[in-house]
């Protein structure tokens, strides 16, 4: 089972194919959702501290990133251990 650890709180075993927000919210870790995880906002925005636990971004993901290894929380689904900190709307 992949570890996630967001920076500022406990690691937490997760689910393969999860997504970040609903790793997040099964674990009551506060993830921003403002368009309830459908890739229309920024709000779940994350910075990732350590590659290669996420799957390949998305299209749909591209236009509200506005930095290298940011990614949205609703579209990157787990594929291993992964480290990120919450960045909404940075």
């Amino acid at each position: 089972m992949p570890r996630l650890h967001v920076e500022g709180w406990e690691p937490v075993s997760v689910e393969l194919g999860w997504t970040l927000l609903e790793a997040c919210e099964e674990h009551g870790i506060p993830m921003d959702s403002a368009c309830g995880g459908f890739a229309c906002c920024n709000a779940c925005r994350v910075e990732v501290l350590r590659d290669g636990g996420l799957s390949p971004l998305q299209a749909e993901e591209e236009p509200f990133l506005d930095a290298p290894g940011q990614r949205l929380g609703c579209q990157a689904e787990i594929t291993g251990d992964a480290d990120i900190r919450l960045a909404p709307g940075m």
